[in-house]
């Protein structure tokens, strides 16, 4: 089995990137802070997503994402 191709990585962190800038357009203040499920750390709430119902910080969001199409964590 193969992991992820350079090109779906590189494309995972664009659109995780996206997410946070379209967070900071749509007028999230800078400062707002979500407590992440995952890390267990309070972070910035810009870029962060839902998952069945737990939240995850958008460093740890990436994380699952790359995971998930390496296929070594089960879809959400």
């Amino acid at each position: 089995m193969h992991g992820p191709t350079r090109a779906q990585v590189r494309a995972v962190f664009e659109v995780m990137r996206i997410l946070r800038e379209d967070d900071r357009s749509r007028g999230l203040h800078p400062a707002a802070q979500v407590h992440c499920t995952t890390c267990n750390r309070d972070r910035p709430a810009a870029g962060a997503i839902r998952y069945d119902g737990s939240l995850l910080c958008n460093g740890c969001a990436t994380d699952y994402e790359l995971l998930r199409i390496a296929r070594l964590t089960p879809p959400r």
